[in-house]
């Protein structure tokens, strides 16, 4: 797979024109005004990427870091006998190349793109001379730091589960907690399948479904082909074992 085709920002404002969300401490552009917006934008790279293109592999060197400015990206995790374990997806707005982004070390994971994605890439010449410039941007990355730290947490403790519907059901709150949606009305969790969620958990695609059938039937979500929605928050918390 390519690495995409990188070229200089023509209008600094205009790529992150996508970036929304609304999550305190996931989105490292969100947090800034105008003028350091500007001057993130001028300082990386954009690069665009097509479906399952690679933005940056596992076991390679890794310089800096990849913020998403549109599309969906995946990290994965290679694990023994050659199973991809999928880790979490990334939106508009996070970025992908933690948990080291500065320092002589190699990516734990991969980061590939789901359809076609356009990232912001921040070398460690860059990030180093940005954190200088801007203590907004240095507070921001820090956050966004934490986040990930959170959402790698819980798909560990999700895992270590003992039944698959247990699993799922700990994932899907977490997942509907960081969407940063009203808790009081349905929340869309946007583009996810059952193949990607069994992966997550590390279950079978047909095990997925049985238990998303019966959160069906009970009203508690609703599926399609690439999107699920989460009607009753509090019902699901329900059932989460004590």
């Amino acid at each position: 797979m390519g690495r995409g085709h990188a070229h200089e920002v023509a209008d600094p404002g205009e790529p992150c024109a996508e970036v929304q969300g609304t999550g305190t401490g996931r989105y490292v552009l969100k947090a800034l005004d105008k003028s350091d917006l500007d001057l993130v934008m001028r300082t990386g790279r954009l690069a665009t990427y097509q479906n399952r293109e690679y933005l940056l592999r596992e076991g390679e060197p890794a310089d800096g870091i990849h913020i998403i400015l549109s599309g969906i990206v995946e990290s994965t995790h290679a694990g023994t006998q050659g199973r991809e374990l999928m880790l979490a997806t990334w939106e508009a707005g996070d970025f992908v190349g933690a948990p080291y982004i500065l320092g002589d070390h190699r990516h734990s994971w991969s980061a590939r793109a789901l359809g076609r994605v356009e990232a912001l890439h921040l070398d460690q010449d860059a990030i180093r001379l940005l954190i200088a410039q801007t203590p907004s941007f240095a507070v921001a990355l820090i956050e966004c730091l934490g986040f990930k730290g959170e959402t790698y947490s819980m798909l560990a403790q999700t895992l270590a589960g003992q039944k698959a519907a247990e699993r799922l059901v700990l994932l899907l709150v977490k997942l509907c907690e960081n969407a940063a949606q009203d808790e009081s009305g349905p929340i869309s969790l946007g583009r996810i399948t059952q193949a990607n969620l069994a992966r997550m958990i590390g279950a079978t695609r047909q095990s997925i479904s049985l238990i998303l059938n019966r959160l069906q039937d009970d009203g508690i979500i609703s599926t399609g082909p690439t999107k699920m929605v989460v009607n009753n928050l509090a019902a699901l918390r329900k059932q989460v074992p004590e």
